[in-house]
């Protein structure tokens, strides 16, 4: 497939390109025409012309787009699903549930929000500019669309920069676009792997707010270009940075609650926002969750295809296969007990997936308790009584999730105690629709992902 980015409602031509490789042969999947310099100009200069006319619409028309959007993906979610799923080397069936319906349900309750909003003349809210969205590769379209609505639907224009690990999404979203008949500059796809493109957006004059998505060391460089800028002129920042989710479970492994609980880490091999990273046991369980969860490695085996139901699918980046290596001999240095895949992966296969590992009673593991590690390397903790959960859960240096099987009303005092942004009882946090508002280094800037509130609208208050 050839991919290019969309700006001003057509295709935009450049000389750069890049490959993109299909994750489970690495063979070639996309042609991609890298977006260079001169074309995110021009989409920012497209984005605020359009902002003149769409700053003028009416909510009503705001909300006829959106409901375009939402139309337009529900009749093509097989399409979208199945390209995303590629890209991105996800189950299909995953990607459906997780990615197009929870985004169809965002869409839902960003429109709800807004219809049920009472005037309150006191307040008054007005769009903010151009609104640029970086998003990381992960469900992407999902983690663009909890952000592109909201700033639609309070009046914005948009550039979207696509992640060149998936630049299947800039094809989506043209897709929507152009069927939806949107206003010309109204939105703006940027899909690069040049990394000065990135600094256009981010420090642009005519880019008045920003919003992004990635890891730690991503969302560093953007404070510290915004920072850098900041004397010509503030933006408003949104960052929703690393995560180091904490899955506890109260109970015994259980055929209701087994196989959910291991997909929240294996679905995305520890690379998603939303992965859970280390599950806390109770010690009366201790055996027979050992026993579950290495019988369960041990029957796993490599995914062939997004059709494939394993949930052991490749991982994308190099830095996961570093990060696993430097861990792994960590591990086995400090003579921890290793749970891991009993399927011995062969040479190609090495190239592509790597083994699922939980570790238990490692001493020298602050590195894998507080930092994104990026690939599928868990730890298995036990505690003698679940109010210990907390204590050690919160020794990350994130804040955005923890994933809790059990009686909801045995885990309100480890819930209340926990420092995320959301607890989810009996179901991972990939499965709550919406953008999360992380702490701790989750989350930084104006976490408000409604409409009319502080990041997406300018807010006057009048007396």
């Amino acid at each position: 497939m050839q991919i290019n980015s969309y700006i001003d409602n057509a295709f935009y031509q450049s000389g750069a390109q890049f490959i993109k490789l299909n994750p489970y042969t690495l063979q070639k999947l996309h042609d991609v025409q890298s977006c260079d310099l001169m074309g995110t100009v021009a989409a920012i200069q497209a984005a605020n012309k359009a902002f003149v006319d769409w700053k003028a619409s009416s909510l009503d028309e705001r909300i006829n787009l959106v409901e375009k959007f939402k139309k337009i993906i529900t009749e093509n979610k097989d399409q979208y699903a199945a390209l995303e799923a590629l890209d991105q080397a996800l189950p299909l069936w995953f990607v459906k549930k997780s990615s197009i319906d929870m985004a169809l349900q965002s869409i839902d309750e960003q429109v709800a929000a807004v219809k049920a909003m009472h005037p309150n003349s006191g307040i008054q809210y007005s769009p903010v500019g151009v609104i640029a969205i970086v998003a990381s590769w992960n469900l992407s379209l999902r983690l663009i669309l909890d952000r592109l609505v909201p700033a639609i639907l309070a009046g914005n224009a948009v550039v979207v920069k696509i992640s060149s690990q998936s630049p299947v999404t800039a094809f989506i979203l043209a897709d929507i676009l152009k069927k939806s008949e949107a206003l010309a500059g109204l939105v703006n796809v940027i899909v690069t792997d040049d990394a000065e493109v990135k600094k256009i957006i981010v420090s642009h004059p005519g880019v008045k707010a920003v919003s992004f998505t990635g890891n730690i060391h991503s969302s560093s460089e953007i404070l510290a270009l915004v920072n850098k800028t900041s004397l010509q002129s503030f933006k408003k920042i949104q960052i929703s940075s690393g995560t180091k989710n904490s899955a506890a479970v109260i109970g015994e492994p259980t055929s209701e609650n087994f196989n959910d609980i291991m997909n929240s880490f294996m679905l995305g091999q520890g690379q998603m926002a939303w992965n859970s990273s280390r599950l806390f046991i109770v010690e009366k369980h201790e055996q027979l969750w050992e026993e579950r969860i290495a019988a369960y490695l041990n029957s796993l085996k490599p995914s062939e295809s997004i059709e494939d139901n394993s949930v052991w699918t490749p991982c994308l980046k190099k830095e996961s296969f570093d990060k696993f290596d430097e861990i792994k001999h960590m591990a086995l240095d400090d003579k921890a007990k290793l749970l891991q895949t009993g399927f011995v992966l062969n040479d190609e296969q090495k190239k592509n997936f790597l083994p699922a590992v939980f570790t238990k009673d490692m001493s020298r593991c602050s590195t894998l308790q507080q930092d994104q590690i990026h690939s599928p390397f868990f730890i298995l903790s036990t505690v003698k009584y679940p109010f210990d959960i907390p204590k050690y859960s919160n020794v990350s240096y994130f804040g955005f999730a923890a994933h809790l099987w059990g009686e909801k009303e045995k885990l309100t005092k480890v819930a209340d105690a926990l420092d995320v942004g959301l607890v989810s009882y009996n179901r991972s946090s990939v499965d709550v629709a919406g953008a999360v508002s992380g702490v701790k280094q989750s989350g930084f800037g104006l976490q408000d992902f409604q409409s009319f509130g502080v990041f997406y609208s300018n807010v006057k208050k009048l007396t």
